[in-house]
């Protein structure tokens, strides 16, 4: 097994995989804000948003715990690490 998947493929834990999820969002805002493929980047991240939202509640909370670990260690970003859950409308 890949570290940061379980079975069934949601993602619920792994720095790794958190950080990687974390720059796809970062990436797809930035091009939203410079209107570049705009469309494309909103699309995908509702895509995510709604993969995300498909854990059951034990990984979402895991998932939680990621951008959690994720944000101690990155204290520059930690407010927007933190933010992620909520800019993509899910419930934590």
């Amino acid at each position: 097994m890949i570290t940061g998947v379980e079975e069934g493929g949601a993602v619920v834990q792994g720095g790794e995989v958190v950080r990687a999820l974390l720059a796809a969002v970062a990436t797809l805002e930035d091009l939203v804000a410079v209107g570049h493929d705009s469309h494309a980047a909103l699309s995908t991240l509702e895509e995510i948003a709604y993969e995300l939202g498909r854990m059951d509640p034990g990984g979402r909370r895991r998932f939680i715990e990621g951008l959690e670990r994720v944000a101690a260690e990155e204290q520059d970003r930690a407010a927007w690490i933190r933010g992620v859950p909520d800019a993509l409308g899910l419930d934590h």
